[in-house]
């Protein structure tokens, strides 16, 4: 009987033990979760009872350098759906896709690209019309008793007031890719977000989408609304000012969309449809217009490109494409300053020396000609710089018969050809190409047709700096778009200017490009295109062959000569001679930029003969 009583009391001992030590670890999670933990937890159960709804920003404005508007928002209506407040999800889409006139696998597919997935809100509004018309608008409204959980939101879309006007410099704005939405969900991008694709809108994306406010509302254990608890107003971005002036990039495109169409006009050149124009400050890299044509409104992507614009766009001369940045070209003559620096350098040649250019000299250098021997003319006895103004192939060629690839690549390299000038901008710009020896062996023919800018590529921002360093004598800076951003009156980011490359020439060597660039648009190739301009100008011509087309036109120069404040690069894809298509162009820009016109007027083309280079 002990023996039992014994047993009893050492069990009844352990189980006390047992229940105390349950007791602890109770008691000790008790004080983790409600005081170590309660502010977390605490968290955890607002947030499982409350949920925070994005009212979309107002993106920043984007300004020309004076002030003039050239992005801003606009207020408009978008029908949405919150799928949580459908009492029959199948019955409603079906209804919505009768009002709507959009089938019903596109509304669910719509809804749960936002509402589902690892990216999506459950409890969020799904996008179904955007910028919906007021005619929709009312339409929906009038059914909203037989559409639970159909909402009509108020929110911003870019507008773009000037139209065509600078499009591919601004970029547009469209809804956020899945892939996207993975490399950028970190910095707090939804599903249903709009954001920049390309251009100034994609560069300083950052900057311009500006602060979401939300809409805190209780939901209930299904994730349903049932109440507005607070609402946090969202906060504008953030303005972006551009270097660009509003009226030259206006005449830039406008004379280069009408030479165009006086080319093809005048029959010679039918295939003359697209172009590239770019005009800096040489003495600071800003760039003032950069036009490519075709080019396209941004206003066409809001809220969304439809898809005949879309295959326009996209197909044929595609613009899409941004030729000034992204188009790599022959320079043709335009190349010839940078090999006559080579040689001068090299000591292979004398600024008194004479060339004679005459088809009896043909066989000296491979059956090549003088572009001017087809009109019956030839240049005769030329020197250096008359073979500049003239744009005398014979001259260069004798250069190029002189000079090494490698000697040809070193001078056009050190003015920046084959690097990317370094302007923040998307589309990246592409780097263009100088061979040289290293890449491949060149023929003596080949070296002769290096010497006058074939066999080598170059993008017309690539030649606006390379003259720009010209024209300051040696000093490039890098380009820039943006100005300044501010956002609240205060400014958070100010552009200064930054010298990218250095070319050190004696100043004999510097005297005497710009002298023979001046006399190519007072005597020479250009004198037709500057015939009476007020403002001394220094440029170069460049007819490059790009067979089987037609080949490109060039205008490279700057203005006032002696005291550059512009520098123009001009590029007319199969237009012809650069005298003749490219030139009257660059004239029309800095006419704007001095004020001195009422800018192009397509009559010139036909007023000025068909000039070789």
């Amino acid at each position: 009987m002990v023996r039992k009583q014994t047993q009893f009391e050492r069990r009844l001992r352990l189980f006390e033990v047992l229940a105390f030590c349950i007791l602890v670890v109770l008691v000790a999670r008790l004080w983790q979760l409600q005081i170590v933990r309660g502010d977390y937890y605490r968290a955890r159960s607002a947030q499982n009872r409350t949920a925070l709804l994005p009212i979309s920003a107002p993106r920043g404005a984007i300004l020309d350098r004076n002030g003039q508007v050239l992005a801003s928002n606009r207020m408009a209506y978008t029908i949405s759906a919150v799928p949580q407040e459908f009492r029959d999800r199948e019955a409603v889409i079906e209804r919505l896709a009768s009002v709507l006139e959009m089938p019903a696998e596109e509304i669910s597919k719509k809804i749960a690209g936002q509402t589902e997935g690892r990216y999506g809100i459950p409890y969020q509004p799904a996008r179904l019309v955007e910028d919906a018309s007021p005619e929709l608008v009312v339409k929906v409204a009038e059914r909203r008793v037989e559409l639970p959980g159909v909402i009509i939101e108020e929110e911003p879309y870019r507008s773009y007031p000037m139209g065509l006007l600078a499009g591919p410099i601004l970029g547009y704005v469209g809804q956020i890719s899945a892939e996207e939405l993975k490399e950028l969900a970190s910095d707090g991008y939804k599903g249903r977000d709009r954001i920049g694709k390309s251009g100034i809108e994609r560069e300083f994306e950052r900057y311009l989408r500006g602060q979401d406010g939300v809409t805190e509302v209780e939901i209930d254990s299904l994730a349903r609304p049932v109440g507005t608890v607070g609402i946090k107003e969202p906060i504008e971005g953030s303005t972006v000012t551009l270097t660009v002036d509003a009226r030259v990039q206006r005449a830039a495109e406008d004379a280069l969309r009408a030479q165009l169409a006086a080319i093809r006009a005048e029959g010679r050149y039918r295939q003359a449809q697209a172009g590239a124009v770019v005009a800096i400050d040489p003495r600071s890299g800003e760039i003032i217009a950069m036009a490519t044509e075709p080019g396209y409104d941004p206003g066409w992507f809001v809220p969304r490109i439809s898809d005949e614009r879309w295959r326009q766009l996209s197909s044929g001369v595609s613009g899409l494409f941004n030729r000034a940045v992204s188009g790599a070209y022959p320079p043709g003559s335009t190349f010839k300053p940078f090999t006559a620096v080579a040689a001068i350098e090299a000591g292979l040649v004398s600024l008194s020396e004479k060339f004679l250019c005459s088809p009896e000299v043909a066989s000296r250098y491979y059956g090549k000609k003088c572009s001017v021997w087809d009109y019956g003319r030839s240049h005769g006895y030329q020197t250096l710089h008359e073979g500049i103004a003239n744009s005398c192939n014979i001259v260069f060629y004798e250069l190029g018969r002189r000079l090494s690839v490698d000697l040809m690549a070193q001078a056009a390299r050190e003015f920046g050809f084959a690097s990317p000038t370094g302007l923040k901008f998307l589309p990246r710009e592409v780097a263009g190409s100088v061979p040289d020896s290293s890449s491949r062996s060149f023929t003596a023919g080949e070296r002769l047709n290096y010497a006058i800018g074939q066999g080598i590529t170059s993008t017309p921002l690539q030649m606006a700096v390379a003259y720009g360093g010209i024209a300051m004598k040696g000093t490039m800076y890098e380009p820039t778009l943006v100005r300044q951003v501010s956002a609240g009156g205060e400014v958070t980011f100010t552009s200064t200017p930054k010298v990218a490359r250095t070319v050190d020439l004696p100043e004999s060597t510097w005297s005497f490009l710009h002298r023979s660039m001046v006399d190519t648009t007072r005597v020479g190739t250009a004198a037709a295109a500057f015939a009476g301009f007020p403002v001394t100008v220094a440029g170069k011509t460049g007819t490059a062959q790009a067979p089987p087309g037609d080949p490109h036109a060039w205008f490279a120069g700057w203005a006032p000569s002696s005291n550059p404040e512009i520098v123009v690069a001009v590029l007319v894809e199969q237009g012809g001679g650069g005298g003749s298509a490219a030139a009257p162009v660059a004239r029309a820009v800095m006419e704007a930029y001095f004020g001195l016109g009422a800018g192009f007027d397509g009559s010139r083309l036909a007023a000025n003969p068909e000039r070789p280079e």
